[in-house]
């Protein structure tokens, strides 16, 4: 049978490389001199886009190995829906884009929350999602508040948000890399014991046999009547 994997089980290298994507972009954000509101939107959006397609991978790679790929689906259509109407409409008034990046950012913070509590078990990674889910709704009601600003600073607190998002991810790729190393070990361990078992236990009844096939082969010594009757006559 498929083992059906959870979303947080994904390859480490899926949640690093959204952490350097998003990394880079919050980077940006924070520290460039673009001040023009459109071609601000358009680097959100083709952020967001590549996220998307990040995730679109990462939901294929899962059906071609028969584990869940729900998630992976829902945050790739949330994330290229969002780049889309970012993209075709980056004429439009900068309280559109806050409004999408606000409703975004919320949507996504939530979807983390959810994660953290129903899908993962270990504690550590338990904390680093609830905590991006947190700084996600947080930072999603920041920029919702923030038009009196600016018609760039929301950017800023998204770009914010994306480092968090970004750091969290790859902390949490790497020790995802270090679970699966554990878990690879820990199997291995237990096959190797259950084959000492199985060896240990088939080891008497190979003596048994053998002991059993021992005896029919050698035959007890006979003394034929005529010798008995000369030695005695003697």
């Amino acid at each position: 049978m498929p083992i059906k994997r959870k979303y947080v089980d994904s390859h480490w290298l899926i949640f690093a490389f959204e952490g350097l994507v998003a990394i880079l972009f919050g980077w940006f954000a924070l520290f460039n001199n673009v001040t023009g509101a459109n071609a601000l939107i358009a680097i959100v959006g083709s952020t967001l886009l590549g996220l998307g397609i990040v995730e679109l991978f990462n939901m294929l790679r899962r059906a071609v190995l028969k584990e869940t790929w729900g998630f992976s689906l829902v945050s790739a259509l949330l994330e290229i829906a969002t780049a889309f109407a970012l993209l075709f409409t980056s004429n439009q008034h900068y309280g559109w884009h806050l409004m999408l990046i606000a409703g975004y950012t919320i949507v996504r913070g939530v979807l983390e929350i959810m994660i953290g509590l129903k899908s993962v078990d270990d504690k550590t990674d338990k904390f680093i999602w609830i905590l991006l889910g947190i700084c996600g709704a947080i930072m999603g009601f920041v920029i919702l508040n923030s038009a009196s600003l600016g018609d760039s600073m929301f950017v800023k607190f998204f770009g914010t948000y994306m480092l968090i998002y970004g750091v969290g991810n790859m902390i949490y790729g790497v020790h995802n890399r270090d679970q699966a190393k554990y878990l690879a070990e820990e199997k291995a361990y237990h096959r190797e014991l259950v084959k000492n078992a199985k060896a240990s236990v088939a080891a008497p009844k190979k003596a048994t046999k053998q002991t059993k096939s021992t005896a029919k082969t050698t035959k007890k010594p006979t003394t034929s009547k005529k010798t008995v009757k000369k030695s005695s006559r003697k």
